[in-house]
């Protein structure tokens, strides 16, 4: 391949895609053959170029390469990469460019071909930017409004709005030892009396025979 003034239509495109290659650890942008190229340790992990105004992206692709053989704008790269796993995707004027695909290329063919330093560095900073988007996406503590737009025991009125002791009037309301009459109703000391038995009355004075 051979490198010529890049197309005003691919232009943005392609600095995207540049930027995104050159952002992964170590990765160096080289102009071997006038091609450019994005290297990690001295090993290519891809070919970002415009040739006779189409744009042509090429990856190594061990996990997904025989999918993207499938789509109509991809190839096997020539001089017998394409044996080795390497895909080319070449894109003409008013043709549609899948630039989300084209980014997950990118990051599959660099983890194909870094050390695992390199690879180890990716992966540490991996976490780290997931959980602050992670953040910034709940809004932890402020945009669900955690004890705040919950109301916890304002809006929800523990103690206030279900009354504890008050609405339901523990000891007033069910008018404990009143209403019920607690050793009053039942008796004394709490028992009521044995049923059907009573209380004899005092014995009449018997009249006095003479």
């Amino acid at each position: 391949m051979t490198t010529t003034k890049d197309d005003p239509r691919f232009t943005a495109l392609l600095a995207r895609l540049r930027d995104a290659a050159l952002g992964y650890p170590e990765a160096v942008e080289e102009f071997p053959w006038g091609d450019r190229v994005v290297k990690v340790r001295g090993k290519i992990f891809v070919f970002l170029n415009t040739h006779e105004g189409k744009l042509l992206v090429t990856a190594k692709l061990p996990q997904s390469g025989e999918a993207a053989l499938m789509l109509p704008f991809a190839e096997p790269t020539g001089y017998n990469l394409g044996k080795s796993g390497w895909v080319t995707a070449r894109f003409g004027p008013g043709d549609r460019v899948p630039e989300a695909m084209l980014l997950e290329w990118i990051e599959e063919s660099y983890r194909a071909v870094a050390p695992k330093r390199a690879l180890r560095s990716l992966d540490d900073a991996a976490p780290a930017a997931g959980e602050k988007a992670v953040e910034a996406k709940k809004g932890v503590g402020a945009k669900k409004g955690v004890g705040a737009k919950k109301g916890v025991g304002a809006k929800k009125g523990v103690g206030a709005k279900k009354g504890v002791g008050a609405k339901k009037g523990a000891a007033a309301k069910k008018g404990v030892g009143a209403k019920k009459g607690v050793g009053a109703k039942k008796g004394a000391m709490g028992e009521p009396a044995a049923p059907g038995k009573r209380t004899p009355p005092a014995q009449r004075a018997q009249p006095t025979r003479k």
